[in-house]
């Protein structure tokens, strides 16, 4: 027995020993984990509330007739001047004051010259020359209509009762003109950033910073010592986490970069408020490690000789069923517990030898396919007759346009749920492509024109499910949606040689050969493209999930091209062989 008592205790002490540590570890990662979640919620909170900032920034695209001012103005008479600068400057009024934002405090609208043109208050610099030589308006032209975020806020241009704590520019001007633009700039409170620190789940102690796309500190919660810390050479790097010492405590230093703005979402947590609860589960683990070792101890005493022999029993019967033997049966001798496990064993055995023999399998798994498709029609039922719904209140109170967007949406839904295979005819896509634009000329009226540019045989010709709608989506959204005035889309399908061409042009906004380059960057093998990717090469995710589901079928033979000028449009062309059909299927 003192064999037994020698094993029961170190196998107590090894297992509170392992749970201690496992505790450790565990509570460590769950920090880690949580830490990095709570920053990619704050990081994504932030870019949500600086793309709605981005879109009023917008606001002038709108009209064709500010762009037209942007162009004219320098010919403009005196009173002329006065019109415009009056006009643009309610146009931002309404903006910025219709659709509220919280902390926005004031915005002022420049020209390209350095004019003040606009403001919604008596601030902003006045001097041309000085703004044109300002670090922010220079930022804000090399961003060449990207939104441009910043923490600088030179004292000269701060005002004396509001503290502002960052701001945002944009460039805006017609791309057939570049040297005639204008620069609008918002600032803005911290009220996001305060809301931001006011988090429930952190503790007193823990810190939250804002750092700008320059790692220059915009907003710190919590400990003003770890605001006053350099973290710009520790946190490089789109994300990551660290433990860092600071004032003689270990610290979780948790960090997310926007890929939206570049900022940079900061948490420090203290090791304290990590692991302060570990002596807890230290003294809790000690305490019932002691109580079993005490009671199993005793049990092993008076019990073991009655129980060990009769469970070796059980459990050489156990095996003899794990390897398939069901005619094993336990001998009962006793009335007690042990007895009463093997009638139970015994009993089991039998029901599961008759269901096993009879029906069991054949029914567990006919009630699997039931399941599963019963959860399959579940929701494309819910939500074909919601669209049906929509569409027939909008026949009743004769608004034909949502009728007619929510017929497209339905069909466009019917044929990527309803229609399983991978594989479809390039008549079936062109009919989605259809219903799509149908759904655009309704939002954008007048503006694109469509057009299909098909050889007659190639309309049975085979493609991949969901090949044009993202490539036709990417010539909507970052080609004709920013061009002024009108724009045309064209797919055009025709045999090339010994291959099929399949291309979608349009004649937009077009691209700089550097965002071109960067979307090619993103269509090349992961260990050929270049380690720094521009944010402006999102654009691309669409266009780069089509390049790969070809890729993946077709390899080398498959070849895929993108070309684009700035101002002139762009065309996607997808090369693969003519004889695909059975590659394909």
């Amino acid at each position: 027995m003192f064999s037994y008592f020698i094993i029961i205790l170190v196998c107590i002490t090894l297992v509170g020993s392992v749970s201690f540590y496992i505790s450790y570890k565990t509570m460590g990662r769950q920090a880690e984990s949580t830490s990095s979640q709570l920053v990619q919620q704050i990081e994504k909170n932030m870019d949500n509330d600086f793309h709605s900032k981005r879109n009023l920034l917008l606001a002038s695209y709108n009209d064709p007739s500010y762009v037209d001012g942007i162009n004219r103005y320098q010919d403009m008479s005196n009173k002329e001047r006065f019109e415009f600068r009056q006009r643009i400057g309610d146009l931002y009024l309404k903006s910025f004051y219709v659709t509220p934002i919280r902390d926005f405090i004031r915005f002022h609208i420049y020209y390209s010259t350095g004019e003040l043109l606009s403001a919604s208050d008596e601030s902003g610099m006045r001097n041309a020359s000085q703004v044109r030589n300002s670090e922010w308006f220079r930022s804000a032209v090399a961003q060449n209509g990207e939104v441009f975020f910043s923490s600088l806020i030179p004292e000269t241009e701060r005002s004396e009762t509001e503290e502002a704590a960052y701001f945002s520019a944009i460039m805006i001007r017609d791309f057939s003109n570049p040297d005639l633009f204008i620069i609008v700039r918002a600032e803005y409170r911290s009220e996001l950033f305060n809301s931001i620190g006011r988090n429930d789940a952190l503790s007193a102690k823990s810190s939250i910073l804002i750092l700008d796309e320059g790692n220059r500190l915009v907003y710190a919660s919590g400990d003003t010592n770890v605001a006053e810390l350099n973290l710009t050479s520790k946190v490089s790097g789109s994300k990551g986490k660290l433990w860092l010492e600071i004032d003689g405590e270990e610290r979780l230093v948790s960090y997310t970069a926007s890929s939206y703005s570049n900022w940079k979402a900061v948490l420090v947590v203290p090791k304290s408020d990590i692991f302060g609860s570990l002596d807890i589960i230290k003294t809790t683990v000690i305490f019932t490690a002691c109580i079993a070792f005490v009671i199993t101890l005793l049990i092993s005493i008076l019990f073991g000789q009655r129980i060990t022999k009769p469970i070796l029993h059980l459990y050489k019967s156990v095996n003899r069923m794990k390897r398939g033997d069901f005619s094993a049966r336990v001998e009962v001798k006793r009335n007690d517990e042990i007895g009463r496990i093997g009638m139970n064993f015994n009993a089991m055995q039998e029901e599961l030898q008759n269901l096993i023999e009879t029906k069991y399998v054949n029914q567990i798994k006919l009630q699997e396919v039931e399941l599963a498709m019963l959860y399959s029609q579940i929701n494309p039922h819910f939500l074909y007759n919601t669209l049906d719904s929509i569409r027939a209140m909008a026949d009743y109170y004769r608004v034909q346009e949502i009728g007619q967007m929510a017929e497209s949406l339905a069909d466009i839904f019917r044929y990527n749920t309803r229609n399983k295979d991978e594989v479809v005819t390039l008549q079936e896509e062109l009919v989605q492509i259809d219903a799509y634009m149908s759904i655009q000329r309704i939002r954008f009226e007048e503006k694109i024109e469509y057009e299909q540019l098909i050889e007659e045989e190639l309309y049975s010709f085979p493609l991949l499910k969901m090949t044009l709608q993202p490539l036709v989506e990417n010539a909507v959204f970052h080609g004709i949606e920013r061009k002024r005035g009108k724009g045309k889309i064209t797919v055009a399908v025709k045999r090339e040689g010994d291959k099929v061409a399949l291309s979608v042009l349009d004649d937009g906004v077009g691209m700089s050969e550097k965002h071109l380059a960067e979307i090619r960057n993103t269509l090349r093998p992961p260990l050929q493209q270049d380690h720094m990717v521009s944010n402006s090469a999102r654009m691309g995710i669409g266009i780069q999930n089509v390049f790969s589901r070809y890729k993946i079928r077709f390899g080398e033979q498959f070849e895929f091209e993108i070309n684009s000028k700035k101002g002139e449009g762009t065309e996607i062309k997808l090369l693969y062989p003519s004889e695909s059909g059975p590659m394909i299927e």
